[in-house]
C-alpha cells in the first residue's frame, strides 16, 4: 500500500510542476503585454489586460498585487475628475503632472499659482525654469534658473544633471549659470 502511495504522490507532484510553469509563463507573458500597453499610454487597453491577468491567474498573488496597482494608474489617467487644488503644494504637484504630460501652458498656469501663494518657494521657481525650457522658451527659463539659483544655491546642481534643461546645455549663458562658483 505504501509504494501506491508513494507512486501515486510522484504523479501528482510531477504532473502539476509542468502545468505549474505553462501556467506561470502565459502569466507573464499576459502582464508584459499589459505593461506594454501601459508604457503606450493606452490606459484603457492596459486596464481590460491587467484586470484580464488578475482573473486568470488568482494564484500569483505578487503579479496580481502589482496589476492592481497598475490597475488603478490606468483608472486614475483615464478619469476626467480633477482633484480641488487648494495649497501652493497642489498647484506645484499638479504642475509637474502636466509637465510631465507634455501639457506645458497648462503646467505653468498651475506653477505660475504656487508661485504666487507662495513667492519665496525655489522650487516653484525652478520647476517653472525647467517647464519654460521644455517649452522652448530659453530667455524666460534662463532669468528664472537663475533666480532660482540666487534664491537657492543648490538649485545649479539640480540643474547640472536635469534633463529638462537639455535644449540650453548648448547655451553660454546656461553653462555659466550651472557652473560651480569660484571664490
Amino acid at each position: 500500500m505504501a509504494k501506491k502511495e508513494i507512486k501515486k504522490g510522484k504523479k501528482t507532484t510531477t504532473r502539476p510542476v509542468s502545468t505549474l510553469a505553462a501556467h506561470a509563463e502565459q502569466a507573464v507573458k499576459d502582464y508584459d503585454h499589459a505593461l506594454g500597453l501601459l508604457r503606450r499610454k493606452d490606459y484603457e487597453g492596459a486596464a481590460d489586460a491587467f484586470a484580464k491577468v488578475i482573473k486568470a491567474y488568482p494564484d500569483e498573488k505578487e503579479m496580481a498585487d502589482r496589476c492592481r496597482i497598475y490597475l488603478s494608474v490606468c483608472e486614475r489617467e483615464q478619469s476626467d475628475k480633477v482633484l480641488p487644488l487648494k495649497k501652493a503644494e497642489d498647484y506645484y504637484y499638479q504642475g509637474i503632472v502636466e509637465s510631465n504630460r507634455q501639457k506645458y501652458d497648462e503646467a505653468l498656469k498651475h506653477l505660475d499659482k504656487a508661485l504666487k501663494m507662495s513667492p519665496k518657494d525655489d522650487r516653484f521657481l525652478y520647476a517653472i525654469a525647467a517647464t519654460q525650457a521644455l517649452k522652448g522658451e530659453r530667455e524666460q527659463a534662463l532669468n528664472l534658473l537663475k533666480e532660482a539659483i540666487e534664491t537657492n544655491p543648490e538649485n545649479r546642481v539640480h540643474a547640472q544633471s536635469d534633463p529638462d534643461f537639455d535644449l540650453l546645455s548648448d547655451d553660454d549663458a546656461f553653462i555659466d549659470l550651472i557652473s560651480p562658483e569660484r571664490d
